[in-house]
C-alpha cells in the first residue's frame, strides 16, 4: 500500500548489479522519482510510457525516451488510482482499459465460484429429478442384468420356491398386472422365499422377490396384488436405481448429468448390497403408491388391497408392541413386520390411497375375481413353509 504517493518498485539498468535492484518510486507533479540502489532518477511524466505486463497484468511498467536504458515496474496496483498519473489523459485511458479487463476477469471467476458451489446445492435439492434424468440414459438390458445379480447374491442361503412351481402359481395372480403395463421394456420375474417377515421387495430390471409370510397373511389376492403393483412401480419409476445412483456422489452424479453416465455404470456393478437393503424417499413411496393405484384398476383388479394390507399390519403391530415391555423383544417384532419398516405406512398414506378409492368409485367396478387363484398359491406356499421347517441351508 502506497504512503504519500510512493511505492515499492524494481529498476532495470546495466549499472545496477546483476542489471536490476529494488527500491522506491515516488510521484508528484514535477515527474516520477526513481531511489535505485544508489542512483536517482527521474521520469517526466510528459511523455513517459507506461504499460501493463506479467500475469494477469499485475505488473505496471514505466519508461521514457529521455532516459535512456532505464525501466521500472511496481506490483503495487495502488499506483493505478494515483492522481497525479490520471491526470494524463493516456494513461487514464490505460489504467481505466486495464481495471475493466480485471473486473470481467473476476467477474468470470466468481461465476465459476458461485456455478461450483450452486451445482452441488442443485443437485442435491433436486436429487430426485437429477438421479430420474440419469436413470432413463442406462439401457434397460444392463439394468436388468444389474437386478439379475442382485438376486442371485440375495438367494445365497435362503430357500427359495422352484421356479417353474412359483411360475405357474403367480402367472395367473401377476399376469393382469405385467399385461397392463404400457410398452415396459422389463421381463418381471417373481420368485418365493421362505421367509417369516412380512415383506416384498423389487430390484431393477423387474426381479421381484416375495416373502412366504406376505403370501400367507394376506387375506385376499387383492391385498397381495396391491403390494405387488406398488413394487411393480418402484421398478418402472427406477426407484431402486435412481436409490443407488444418488448414493454415488456428487461428481460422478455431476458427470453422468452432462452425458458420461459410464462411471456411474461402473459403480453400480457392485451395488447389490446397496439395491438389497435400501428404503425409499417418502415421494418415491407416494409416488408408487398412486401410480400402483392407477396400475391395479387399469387391471380390473380391485385397487383397494393395499390400504386394507397396510391398515391390518399397523393394527398388528401396535397390538404386538402393547404387549411387550422389553425393548429388545419390540425391535424383533418390528423385524418381523418388515414390509412396514421398509415402507413406512403412515396414516397420511392410507388416506391418500382411500381417497382415491373414493374417487374411482370402486364399488360399482367390475373387477376380476382370482379368488381360487389366490386360495391355491396360499395352499402350495403353506406346504412349502412347512416342508422346509427346521432345516439348514446345507440340508435343503
Amino acid at each position: 500500500m502506497a504512503n504519500n504517493n510512493q511505492y515499492e518498485c524494481i529498476g532495470f539498468h546495466d549499472a545496477l548489479p546483476k542489471g536490476k535492484a529494488s527500491g522506491t518510486m515516488t510521484i508528484d507533479q514535477q515527474g516520477i522519482f526513481f531511489q535505485i540502489h544508489q542512483e536517482r532518477i527521474r521520469l517526466p511524466l510528459q511523455h513517459v510510457q507506461v504499460s501493463l505486463g506479467g500475469a494477469s497484468n499485475r505488473l505496471v511498467f514505466f519508461e521514457h525516451p529521455l532516459v535512456k536504458g532505464w525501466s521500472f515496474y511496481t506490483s503495487d496496483l495502488e499506483v493505478m488510482r494515483d492522481s497525479h498519473l490520471l491526470a494524463h489523459p493516456s494513461i487514464a485511458a490505460l489504467f481505466g482499459q486495464a481495471k475493466r479487463k480485471r473486473a470481467f476477469g473476476w467477474g468470470i471467476i466468481s461465476s465459476v465460484i458461485v456455478l461450483m458451489i450452486a451445482i452441488p446445492i442443485l443437485l442435491v435439492m433436486r436429487m430426485d429429478l437429477v438421479t430420474g434424468m440419469i436413470a432413463k440414459k442406462i439401457p434397460a438390458n444392463w439394468e436388468q442384468q444389474l437386478g439379475e445379480s442382485a438376486i442371485a447374491q440375495y438367494q445365497l442361503g435362503k430357500t427359495v420356491m422352484d421356479k417353474k412351481a412359483s411360475d405357474r402359481l403367480l402367472d395367473p395372480l401377476t399376469k393382469p398386472l405385467v399385461n397392463a403395463l404400457d410398452n415396459s421394456p422389463y421381463q418381471y420375474q417373481f420368485h418365493i422365499v421362505n421367509d417369516g417377515s412380512l415383506n416384498a421387495f423389487a430390484l431393477p430390471g423387474g426381479e421381484v422377490m416375495i416373502h412366504s409370510a406376505l403370501i400367507l397373511r394376506a387375506e385376499s389376492a387383492e391385498e397381495l396384488l396391491g403390494v405387488l403393483a406398488h413394487e411393480i412401480i418402484h421398478v418402472e419409476q427406477q426407484h431402486g436405481l435412481r436409490g443407488v445412483i444418488g448414493a454415488t456422489g456428487i461428481y460422478m452424479i455431476a458427470s453422468a448429468v452432462f452425458g458420461d453416465v459410464s462411471g456411474i455404470m461402473a459403480t453400480l456393478t457392485s451395488a447389490a448390497p446397496l439395491l438389497l437393503n435400501q428404503s425409499y424417499s417418502r415421494r418415491f413411496e407416494t409416488e408408487s403408491d398412486v401410480k400402483g393405484f392407477a396400475l391395479l384398476q387399469k387391471a380390473h383388479i380391485n385397487p383397494t388391497g393395499l390400504a386394507s394390507f397396510f391398515e391390518k399390519m399397523i393394527e398388528e403391530e401396535q397390538k404386538q408392541l402393547e404387549k411387550i415391555e422389553d425393548e429388545d423383544n419390540r425391535e424383533l417384532v418390528k423385524g418381523a413386520l418388515q414390509f412396514l419398516s421398509t415402507h413406512p405406512a403412515s396414516e397420511a398414506r392410507i388416506k391418500k390411497l382411500s381417497e382415491l378409492g373414493a374417487r374411482a368409485d370402486t364399488e360399482s367396478m367390475n373387477y376380476q375375481n382370482l379368488s381360487a387363484e389366490f386360495s391355491a398359491l396360499q395352499t402350495a406356499v403353506k406346504q412349502f413353509v412347512t416342508d422346509n421347517e427346521g432345516k439348514t441351508h446345507n440340508e435343503k
